[in-house]
């Protein structure tokens, strides 16, 4: 996933899609032809969200501490 698209991107959005896809593999809704192309965009909104997360667990952390 490309910096432009992280950007514009929120967190839910990012879940939304995730669901969707594994929804889809579950079901096995995905051609062949492109299982690889939305493994790879799954894993890319995985590292997202787990980026999204780290950064709001840090700053509520240093919220909580008294940091501005």
């Amino acid at each position: 996933m490309e910096n432009e698209e992280q950007k514009a991107l929120s967190y839910e959005a990012a879940v939304s899609r995730l669901k969707k896809l594994a929804a889809e593999m579950e079901d096995g809704n995905i051609a062949v032809d492109t299982l690889t192309d939305k493994l790879k965009e799954a894993q890319a909104l995985l590292a997202f969200c787990k980026e999204r997360l780290t950064k709001v667990d840090d700053e509520v952390k240093r919220l909580l501490q008294g940091q501005p």
